[in-house]
């Protein structure tokens, strides 16, 4: 008897953590969604069109030796200035 009722109490604990997972594993993916959608609004947006240009730019010219020595003169200031 008293094997049953921990047992029991055991399946109604089971129970309700698999609920609460389930509800934060649809909050998780309601989230997901909005900001999936929000980010895709602000690619689609001027600012957004700007910004993925600009990185664009910066990607195609990463190589180049001006680029490198900026990135560098960046790295120096921002580790002598800590």
């Amino acid at each position: 008897m008293l094997i049953g009722r921990l047992l029991y109490a055991r399946q109604q604990q089971v129970q309700m953590l698999a609920e609460k997972s389930r509800l934060q594993h649809k909050q998780l993916q309601a989230h997901q969604f909005l900001l999936k959608r929000s980010t895709m609004r602000f690619l689609a947006s001027a600012p957004g069109l700007t910004l993925s240009f600009s990185a664009g730019v910066l990607f195609q010219l990463r190589h180049r030796s001006h680029i490198k020595t900026l990135r560098s003169l960046i790295r120096w200031r921002h580790l002598s200035g800590l």
